[in-house]
């Protein structure tokens, strides 16, 4: 859609131009959002208030409103328009209302050189070589999404199929002054006492204390015992309201050599 300003400044609503009559004077672009704002009022050019034209404008288009961007994009079409010799395009009503300077002479040009070319429909007996090619590449992008789809659902289904649930048993180990809970097959498999002391020696690696009130969970692999080397896990629980750990600072080395 086209517009004449004053029969001598054309804006093109399409590619936001301002074209005018005379040569001597350049062309101006405007934003999509400053063109959408003065195709609104060429559109609506009787008094509007200005939640309406926040909606019109930024809300129906997915934008955020506000009135600080409304403020500004109304000075910037007002020192555009103000290139052209037109002053306050458009100008502020009391009670927050705004309208298109009723001095502003508008006419819509519906000349056949901005009338839309007429559609040809394709029978699906004359579909040319490059529809046929459009086709088979959205058919073949349309089966890859869909086996895609599958075999990500597949791996899902078989991950979690994978998993079973077991409970895990703690043993509670009181040492010094650290309550510590360990698990029944973590005491079976190492010797407590070397359990006990590779988990003072990464504890006070990282400066952990034991206070009243906190427990600890150890693990490690058994390459920690053996080559001094291995997945270590240490958890630092504190209390409260009767939950042994509410609150835990967790701590896990793929590979730990304690000094």
């Amino acid at each position: 859609m086209r517009y004449t300003l004053n029969a001598c400044l054309i804006f093109d609503a399409v590619d936001g131009t301002l074209t005018p009559c005379d040569s001597a004077t350049s062309e101006s672009h405007l934003s999509v959002t400053a063109s959408t704002l003065l195709l609104f009022f060429l559109q609506n050019t009787g008094v509007v208030n200005r939640d309406e034209v926040l909606k019109r404008v930024w809300d129906d288009n997915g934008h955020t409103s506000s009135n600080s961007n409304l403020n500004q994009y109304l000075s910037m079409l007002r020192k555009t328009f103000r290139l052209y010799g037109v002053d306050n395009v458009i100008v502020s009503i009391s009670r927050g209302n705004l309208q298109l300077n009723p001095a502003i002479s508008v006419e819509v040009m519906t000349s056949s050189a901005n009338l839309l070319p007429d559609i040809v429909i394709n029978t699906p007996d004359t579909f040319s070589t490059a529809d046929n090619f459009s086709l088979s590449t959205t058919f073949w992008y349309l089966a890859s999404v869909i086996l895609l789809s599958l075999a990500f659902l597949l791996m899902i289904f078989t991950f979690y199929d994978g998993l079973a649930a077991s409970a895990t048993t703690l043993t509670h180990l009181h040492q010094e002054q650290c309550e510590l809970s360990v698990e029944e097959e973590m005491l079976a498999t190492f010797n407590q006492t070397a359990y006990v002391k590779n988990f003072n020696t990464v504890r006070k690696n990282l400066n952990v204390e034991c206070l009243p009130g906190r427990k600890f969970i150890f693990f490690y692999g058994d390459k920690l015992q053996k080559q001094g080397l291995g997945r270590v896990f240490l958890a630092h629980c504190a209390k409260q309201r009767g939950n042994d750990f509410s609150y835990c600072d967790s701590y896990f080395y793929y590979s730990w050599n304690p000094t």
